[in-house]
């Protein structure tokens, strides 16, 4: 049994029309990924199952450090 989840961006629409569905292995990995796929969105609604439950939430983007180290 795999333990990854499949997390829904209901609201972002692809070119097919289709909802955006992300495999990973946590919610903050599913977001980086997002993210990187849609640079310009300011939030989105994610939906994933945890034990049989739709759970949902709405983030902001972009997720992660505010600052960058300099070398």
């Amino acid at each position: 049994m795999s333990d990854k989840i499949m997390f829904a961006f209901p609201e972002v629409m692809d070119e097919n029309k289709e909802v955006v569905k992300i495999e990973s292995r946590g919610y903050k990995k599913a977001i980086k990924s997002f993210q990187n796929k849609y640079p310009k969105l300011k939030a989105v609604m994610v939906e994933w199952y945890n034990n049989n439950k739709l759970n949902h939430k709405l983030q902001k983007l972009p997720m992660g450090r505010k600052k960058k180290l300099e070398g």
